[in-house]
């Protein structure tokens, strides 16, 4: 009995994490929340991103509800309302892991909304830091990337749109703390190669042109100018 017990303790431990999940469905509202075992694994990123999915079903199920007995009230047809939100990793290493979200949200609009987010987790910290926090200088980042991400921009939303342009704000190079900025290991081997930048629809075009993501490689410059302890974490792609 003690060996039993003992095998099925270890049998426990090995047990692999699984992603995490929070999901409902009702009349009014059709809710899931979804994040990968890497990020499940790390229980003070699990219990944060537990924490947001609990409080965004109960705000989704309030409003799905008064939004129901509204339309019950004034006898207007009623659209279900749905959210749906999925983490996914998009590279590690021992130091950092890279998660990129991708939401989609319905609540009884003309159209539907898309906003992508991204979550760096510093693994020695136990928290979440910012792509300035990787550099000696905070500002580093944004001098050394900022000019070439406007430009591929340009690019392509010249391309989409024929080569018009719109005048106006979505002519413009949207600002970092507004995108999505995600490192990303496209190789696949432990060390992050690239930055993904995503604008969500309204960021960088009007709802039609849909989100902008933009890929840059890394390069030997920005890892210099990253602190110490993070640049193992990176590797140059060849240009």
């Amino acid at each position: 009995m003690v060996m039993l017990a003992l095998l099925l303790g270890l049998g426990a431990l090995a047990a692999p994490v699984k992603p995490g999940i929070i999901a409902s469905k009702s009349v009014a509202l059709d809710y899931r929340n979804s994040w990968p075992r890497e990020a499940a694994a790390i229980p003070a990123l699990n219990r944060e991103l537990r924490i947001e999915a609990e409080g965004s079903l109960e705000r989704g199920r309030r409003d799905a509800a008064e939004d129901l007995r509204s339309a019950r009230e004034d006898k207007r047809p009623f659209h279900q309302h749905y959210f749906a939100l999925a983490w996914r990793t998009v590279g590690q290493s021992d130091t950092l892991l890279s998660l990129q979200s991708r939401a989609d949200i319905y609540t009884g609009g003309a159209h539907p909304v898309s906003t992508w987010r991204s979550i760096l987790w510093d693994r020695r910290a136990g928290k979440p830091v910012r792509m300035g926090d990787l550099f000696t200088i905070s500002s580093s980042f944004g001098a050394l990337t900022r000019r070439a991400y406007c430009k591929a921009l340009d690019t392509e939303r010249l391309e989409r749109r024929e080569g018009r342009q719109l005048g106006g704000d979505f002519d413009e190079c949207p600002k970092f703390a507004d995108l999505s900025i995600t490192p990303i290991d496209k190789s696949k081997d432990g060390r992050f190669d690239a930055i993904a930048y995503v604008a969500s629809p309204y960021t960088a075009g009007p709802y039609v042109e849909g989100a902008y993501s933009i890929t840059l490689p890394l390069t030997r410059r920005l890892i210099a100018a990253m602190k110490p302890r993070y640049r193992s974490s990176f590797v140059a792609q060849r240009q």
